[in-house]
């Protein structure tokens, strides 16, 4: 650590030119400088910029602005006292948590308080650049040369993109901004061509921001160019950021905990993002789409056995199934399977997102789960419905049973089928799922055989009693369960097979590998 005082010679721009030759060397070496000041202020202007800065902390309407303001009043005609170099060694497996998030599809940036030097040096030791990138360094005093500087750039970066020998290649560009620059960059006039630039570099390094800087860029990232945001930070001066967008990290350390107390996830190191988002976040995203979208499945499959049966009812309302077992249906006997499905899970192992970064690419975009994924589903749903129904109806027409008699079959073979259903979906059987898919059919036959030895007149003039038993005593019941329910499972068995078999998505391919 260097110490300079303006009482030892008097000269304070010797002062302010050596301290800044010191901490320029400093930065080279990739140290992380910081800068001692004072300022004597009286009692009575101490006490009126505290006023100020109260009412700015507790302002409900632009807060991180009038923060700022407050700031500045006080951090004006500051003396200089010395600067500091203090070596920042970055935490284990870090350039290789950034290379494998690359290679998932995510876009990194970089915001960070740092010296423009100090912190390329970190940025080519984490390897966020690389020594063959064409890196812009934008570094402007005033807005008229700021805007010639991106217009320049941009258009070189849209002339390589429109030259035919490049339509296949990404050129390896990194922008370096500091803070004075990025303020010019991020007015309104200037935006969005900024933003654009940003977009097609492969890393961005913004160096010099505030904290309230780092939140106006996570902000515009987000709006315009509707992307998910994710920012990690692990200190007070990253909490802005880490509320501006749509997923906060904080990383626990020696910087204190505001960032943990502001943020949605918690890790101890950097290097656990990779888990975080490769494996969680894969794990999570898959789990989510696949069950929201059995949920579709499974109501338009049942209730579709319904509005196949008012063309025989003429429209009046009437249900073929007990109320009460309709209620059940779905609060009992068809709910804990699609759960535990959401929760339990794992399409790949842990191991293989891990080594193979590119999967976690499947779920970008349209990815694995389109809205033909869903169209489907749901004319499946569709086709089970109309299978579930008509073949029971073939098989009992022209007989004497009753409408609770023809109902119950109906109810049993659509709990079969959306049971099966959802054991083609899972990829990962465990002893909670067979547990869970058993338990299941046994409650739906344990409470519907209570129900129907004990409800004698629940629903005059039609009751459902002892009609499950003595359907159970009736061989054809077991027929249709069987035909009906292979029936109208094939198509799904079919295509999961066909696809598999002919066109193998890459999700595929790695589990076959485990």
């Amino acid at each position: 650590m260097i110490l300079y005082s303006e009482h030892l010679s008097g000269n304070h721009k010797n002062i302010a030119a050596d301290t800044q030759h010191h901490l320029d060397c400093y930065a080279k070496e990739g140290l992380r400088t910081l800068c001692f000041t004072k300022k004597v202020v009286s009692k009575k202007l101490y006490e009126s910029w505290s006023v100020n800065r109260q009412r700015a902390l507790a302002a409900i309407e632009n807060r991180e602005e009038l923060v700022m303001d407050s700031a500045v009043q006080l951090e004006t005609n500051l003396s200089l006292l010395g600067g500091t170099g203090i070596e920042d060694r970055l935490q284990e497996s870090v350039p290789d948590t950034i290379v494998a998030l690359r290679e998932a599809g995510i876009q990194v940036w970089v915001l960070t308080g740092d010296k423009t030097e100090t912190a390329v040096n970190i940025g080519y030791a984490c390897r966020l650049l690389k020594e063959e990138d064409l890196v812009i360094n934008m570094s402007c005093k005033n807005k008229l040369s700021c805007t010639s500087v991106l217009d320049c750039t941009l258009e070189e970066v849209r002339r390589y993109s429109a030259d035919p020998h490049n339509v296949d290649t990404t050129p390896d560009i990194s922008l370096v901004i500091d803070g004075r620059t990025l303020t010019m960059a991020l007015e309104s006039d200037l935006r969005d061509r900024f933003v654009e630039l940003a977009k097609c570099c492969r890393s961005v390094l913004c160096c010099r921001v505030t904290p309230l800087q780092k939140s106006r860029v996570v902000k515009e990232v987000s709006a315009k160019l509707k992307v998910m945001t994710l920012a990690v930070g692990d200190g007070a001066n990253d909490v802005n950021m880490i509320q501006a967008a749509d997923v906060g990290v904080g990383i626990s350390g020696q910087e204190g905990m505001q960032a943990v107390m502001a943020s949605d996830f918690t890790i101890p190191r950097f290097k656990h993002l990779r888990k975080l988002l490769l494996v969680h976040g894969h794990w999570c995203y898959t789990r989510l789409a696949n069950m929201i979208i059995y949920f579709f499945y499974k109501n338009v499959a049942y209730v579709n056995l319904l509005f196949w049966y008012q063309f025989f009812c003429g429209f009046s309302g009437t249900a073929m199934i007990d109320y009460w077992l309709m209620i059940f249906f779905n609060l009992f006997f068809t709910s804990l399977p699609p759960i535990m499905f959401g929760i339990m899970d794992k399409d790949v192992s842990a191991e293989m997102l891990l080594g193979v970064p590119e999967l976690y690419r499947t779920g970008q975009g349209a990815g694995e789960y389109k809205s033909s994924t869903f169209w489907v589903s749901m004319l499946d749903a569709f086709y089970q419905s109309l299978v579930c129904f008509f073949i029971p109806y073939w098989a009992y027409k022209d007989s004497d049973i009753d409408v609770f008699t023809f109902g119950t079959p109906l109810n049993t073979i659509s709990l079969f089928t959306i049971l099966l259903h959802l054991s083609i979906e899972i990829k990962a059987w465990t002893w909670v799922h067979w547990v869970v898919m058993l338990g299941s059919v046994a409650m739906y036959l344990i409470v519907t055989l209570a129900y129907s030895g004990i409800c004698i007149t629940c629903n005059p003039p039609s009751n459902p009693y002892w009609i499950l038993q003595s359907q159970m005593a009736d061989p054809l019941f077991y027929l249709l369960c069987i035909i009906t329910t292979v029936v109208a499972l094939l198509p799904r068995y079919m295509f999961h097979v066909l696809r598999n078999s002919i066109a193998p998505s890459p999700l595929l391919q790695a589990r076959q590998l485990d």
